[in-house]
């Protein structure tokens, strides 16, 4: 196995492949909601097409990490990167509401192996004292890979119909998910470490109670965003304007933290511990989700998008990296595994409970609750994970 781990930018491998494969990322958040509204679906319907995408993920990212730490890192994201360019290729075929669905579980699947091989992958090319910039730099590839896909995509649909662009569009953006797996297997080495008897005694520990507590959060806090994500850009059509392009144009603030902020915003958990970088950021987002339905004019909507993305591209990496220093590196695609899983699973319920708020209750309602939920996230975090610095306390090697 190469040895790289003298940089603290040791996502760089992972960088370009992840960036050609997230293209579609940032758009798929604007027309799927308004792509689905057209096609006469409801709020709920709409938050349907997320729940049925965290499913899938919930049921197989488990089975994933477990397999990651026996079989290897890079066999893995090859697999989720062609998977991608498929899902791609239904959203592209897709022409009625059956069709985004399949797309969307298809996603799932992708997004199942993605993720945990790709932190997986970045953190055991990274130094403990770097792992919140790897981390970060993953991130980036996606949010950078999104900003480029949608400026793309939305001059392509700025010429053409929606239902002409539309499959042209996630076909290009399917043909570059394939160049990114064809480069994950000829630049990027595999990571995983040879079995140890230590390893072996060390499988049964994979979930100590700090990662356990970090679970049942992420848990909480996924299904509360997970809430709103989808109905956003419903109640932004509801209460400003149905032209989408208006909508991108606020976004794009929001799109360039999320291109270029996450690892140097990673190194500041890096520097002054994992806890305090995540609770800063959900006490952001939560700000910013509170603010939201009362918004007065469409240019504050602007100031608070960029908020709530910087938000996350603090708290990200730095949850992303607490889990690799709280757990051995034989079983650091375990634990990828059961986080990612306490978070998809909160995002099943998320948007059915959303969707029904907003057409049952009141369309401010699900952005209050994930507001007040993010606060008490922070609280927690900040009670039951704080350390004294981050990856030089809660090295791998930590078990409580």
């Amino acid at each position: 196995m190469a040895n790289s781990k003298t940089t603290a930018r040791s996502g760089s491998p992972l960088f370009l492949p992840i960036l050609l494969s997230s293209t579609a990322f940032a758009i798929l958040e604007f027309v799927l909601p308004v792509y689905g509204k057209r096609l006469g679906a409801s709020a709920l319907e709409i938050g349907g097409m997320f729940s049925i995408f965290a499913v899938t993920m919930t049921l197989i990212r488990p089975f994933v990490g477990w397999a990651m730490d026996r079989f290897g890192r890079k066999r893995f994201l090859v697999v989720a990167l062609l998977a991608r360019a498929g899902s791609l290729i239904l959203f592209a075929a897709a022409a009625d509401l059956i069709g985004l669905y399949l797309a969307r579980f298809a996603q799932g699947i992708a997004a199942s192996l993605t993720w945990i091989s790709a932190y997986a992958i970045a953190a055991d090319l990274a130094s403990p004292d770097a792992r919140g910039s790897a981390a970060g730099r993953v991130d980036e590839a996606a949010g950078r890979g999104g900003l480029y896909g949608a400026l793309v995509g939305f001059t392509i649909l700025g010429w053409l119909p929606l239902y002409t662009g539309w499959p042209i569009l996630f076909a290009g953006y399917a043909l570059l998910a394939v160049v990114g797996a064809w480069m994950i297997w000829k630049n990027v080495p595999e990571t995983k470490p040879a079995p140890t008897v230590q390893a072996q005694g060390q499988r049964a520990k994979v979930v100590s109670k700090s990662l356990f507590r970090l679970m049942v959060i992420v848990f909480i806090v996924g299904g509360s965003t997970a809430m709103v994500s989808p109905l956003l850009l419903v109640l932004l059509q509801d209460k400003f304007t149905t032209e989408v392009s208006i909508l991108a144009i606020a976004s794009v603030p929001a799109a360039l933290i999320n291109g270029f902020l996450p690892s140097r915003l990673g190194r500041l958990s890096d520097r002054f511990g994992r806890a305090p970088m995540i609770a800063v950021g959900l006490t952001a987002s939560g700000l910013v989700s509170l603010f939201m339905p009362g918004l007065p004019a469409m240019v504050w909507l602007v100031a608070l998008w960029a908020l709530e993305a910087f938000g996350w591209a603090m708290a990200s990496p730095a949850q992303e990296a607490l889990v690799a220093d709280l757990t051995a590196r034989e079983t650091r695609g375990t634990a990828y595994g059961l986080y990612s899983f306490a978070s998809s699973l909160g995002a099943t319920f998320g948007p059915l409970v959303g969707g029904w708020l907003y057409d049952a209750v009141g369309h401010a309602v699900p952005f209050y609750l994930n507001g007040l939920v993010l606060f008490f996230g922070a609280i927690w975090v900040l009670a039951l994970l704080s350390k004294p610095s981050g990856a030089r306390v809660l090295d791998a090697s930590a078990q409580d």
